[in-house]
Parts: structure tokens; sequence; C-alpha cells
């Protein structure tokens, strides 16, 4: 087991559709902040690498609408092999880690 980073850190996801390895190693995924005007899917998985993601790995899958009010999703789930995203359509959102 390797250690932890010391306080948290962010991702921006900024539209684009892909997958993204934002952490290869352990670590906890604290929250995720939606500004408000957003459309497209984010998954969150607890994988190492873009080709670990599956169904089973996946943490959070967010269908974001059109419009939304602006929040805070508090997650603080431990991931035990890394954080991967993948977006698709043009969602917009703030991912707070570490």
């Amino acid at each position: 087991m390797s250690a932890q980073p010391t306080g948290e850190q962010f991702t921006a996801v900024s539209g684009g559709v892909g997958t993204t390895v934002i952490s290869n190693e352990n670590t906890t995924l604290r929250r995720v902040l939606i500004p408000g005007t957003y459309v497209g899917t984010l998954n969150l998985h607890d994988a190492a690498t873009a080709a670990g993601t599956t169904s089973t790995s996946q943490i959070l899958s967010l269908g974001l609408p059109t419009t939304s009010i602006p929040q805070s999703i508090e997650v603080g789930v431990r991931c035990r092999n890394g954080l991967v995203y993948q977006a698709t359509g043009t969602p917009t959102a703030t991912i707070v880690w570490g």
C-alpha cells in the first residue's frame, strides 16, 4: 500500500468525450462540484488505468442535465486501485480527491 498524499487535490472536467486517469494509486474520492450548466455523463471508477474501467469498478455515475442548480456532492469513497473518470457529451465538473 502506498502512502496517501496530504490534503486535497482537484481535477477539472471540462467537456469532451474521453477517459482520464486522475490517480493511479489508492486515494479517496471526496466530492464532485457541479457548476450548474452542463450536459453529458460523468462516470467515476476505482481503477488505476483507463483499461481498468468496468461496470464493477464504477463508483458513481452522474447523468448531467442541461441546466441545474450548482451543487456539491459529498462522496467520501476510498478507492483501492486509483481514480479514473469517463466523460460523454460535454460535462463540466470539478473532482476533489486526496
